[in-house]
């Protein structure tokens, strides 16, 4: 272990927080904290479902008995039991619409917006440390958010009514009138103050932790609790996720040594990224220590080497980028994550197509029938932010009922990811996954110059929140290559 790690594993600390750098071990620093701790009780809560199951692997290869992994939706569906409720992935905008959207907006084309705001809103809710619905919650919400003019005119005007609502939908799951969506039970959890029987709690990903997570950690005051996470890789404030190393007090300590590339790159991104923030006003103090391996990047990345990871900013680059290797003759493709996570060709890419072509007895998508034209698609996207949709409505208006060829030719060459030569994904995507070799999207990702145009503009509302996520962004693409990157301008 370096000194850095070791100071992590034998703290003592009640509360301890560590900055920990792309490709510095967390997972490995955690375990070594388990081994020298047998005798604790060690609660390590992870992102998702899949990490907590190599923690496990990983855990029982070392004989670590005194380890649990789990997510923290795992754990409140245990305690707050889950099971006695019928769960679905998301709300839906339709039902919302059908069962909930007051009668005098049937049939204008506010209804849908009311409806994407009373899911967001209840999401926004689900996920946060709020606990109290009322008035606060919106203010709150408006805060974390930051929403466009009709959106903020709507909480204005039907604030009350708007958190009425909300309320009254908890209530339909909670009573089993409504399907419950996962964030519901572990709202619940949250509400039923439960001591956990751990005597360490492990927070991996400690960056983009939900509100309502934090809270619930927060109050196992009988517990030490470790929050371990990079600041410069919180990408996912969009899903309401808050950065738990800047919201609680406890001793920081730093793993700046990243053990995927070499140190020449290190220093690059260092102070690209140091430079980013200072455009900010902040002060530089990102610092990243690489190893005696020559990673290549710049002019001297590595051509046409496979297997290529290609990693884009968005949706509509990657797939711009898919293109031009089909046509140049691409053999296999792997899609991080599932190429249908995309959404380059689903239901809805296909209803947008047919309302597009005015072929309305087609569509089968139930919120795209719910518009009578493309442009209230449109529009409806641009008044709720809601990207998503705005990658599907720019794919249809871009190529049209070529997508279908597209699709037909890239399922044509989907390998699994061992044998694929060419591995697209996003940065949100990759986060947490690693490649030899790796090529960033031109023209896609924020540059240095973008953000100094952005800060020097006359316009209001310029969010400090979202030009550091763009940094972020740049920053956990450009840590994902290990012998070569093919760096996007910055």
């Amino acid at each position: 272990m370096t000194e850095e790690q070791r100071a992590v594993v034998e703290s003592d600390d009640p509360v301890l927080k560590v900055n920990a750098v792309a490709g510095s071990g967390k997972t490995t620093t955690l375990l070594e904290f388990a081994g020298h701790h047998p005798e604790s009780r060690i609660l390590y809560l992870v992102y998702n479902r899949a990490v907590a199951d190599e923690v496990r692997r990983e855990a029982h290869a070392k004989s670590l008995g005194n380890l649990t992994a789990t997510t923290i939706h795992g754990l409140a569906y245990r305690h707050a039991d889950g099971r006695r409720f019928e769960l679905e992935n998301e709300l839906n905008e339709w039902r919302i619409l059908d069962h909930y959207v007051p009668a005098q907006d049937q049939g204008t084309d506010q209804a849908m917006v009311y409806a994407w705001l009373l899911k967001d809103l209840l999401n926004y809710y689900l996920n946060s440390e709020v606990t109290r619905l009322d008035t606060d919650l919106l203010a709150c919400y408006e805060a974390a958010t930051a929403p466009g003019d009709r959106i903020r005119s709507l909480l204005a005007r039907r604030g009350d009514e708007t958190v009425g609502l909300v309320r009254e939908i908890l209530s339909d799951m909670k009573n089993r009138q409504a399907p419950a969506v996962h964030d519901f039970y572990l709202k619940l959890f949250q509400f039923a103050k439960v001591r956990l029987p751990y005597d360490v709690i492990l927070v991996d990903e400690a960056q983009d932790t939900s509100g309502v997570m934090l809270s619930i950690v927060r109050r196992q005051e009988h517990a030490r609790r470790i929050f371990v996470g990079d600041s410069y890789q919180q990408i996912y404030a969009f899903r309401h996720a808050v950065n738990s190393l800047d919201r609680v007090e406890g001793k920081s300590l730093r793993l700046s040594q990243t053990f995927r590339f070499g140190n020449g790159l290190a220093r690059h991104i260092s102070q690209r990224v140091n430079e980013a923030y200072e455009l900010l006003g902040e002060k530089p103090e990102f610092r990243m220590k690489g190893i005696d391996l020559d990673t290549r990047f710049g002019k001297r990345a590595y051509q046409d080497r496979y297997p290529l990871a290609v990693i884009a900013r968005s949706n509509v680059s990657l797939f711009d980028a898919v293109l031009e290797r089909l046509y140049d003759g691409a053999k296999s493709m792997h899609f991080e994550g599932g190429y249908s996570g995309y959404a380059f060709m689903n239901i809805r890419v296909a209803s947008l197509l047919y309302l597009r072509e005015g072929k309305r007895d087609k569509i089968k998508d139930p919120l795209i029938k719910k518009f009578h034209a493309f442009d209230e698609v449109k529009r409806f996207a641009e008044d709720t932010q809601n990207q998503g949709l705005k990658v599907m409505i720019d794919l249809v208006s871009r190529y049209g009922a070529k997508l279908y060829d597209f699709d037909r030719l890239i399922k044509a060459r989907l390998a699994d990811k061992k044998r694929a030569e060419l591995i697209f994904t996003t940065t949100h995507k990759a986060k947490g996954q690693e490649y030899d070799f790796v090529e960033m999207v031109g023209d896609d990702f924020v540059t240095r110059s973008d953000l100094a145009k952005i800060l020097n503009s006359d316009k209001d509302g310029v969010n400090p929140v979202k030009l550091k996520e763009e940094i972020n962004v740049y920053y956990v693409a450009a840590t994902r290559g290990k012998k070569s990157i093919r760096l996007a301008a910055f």
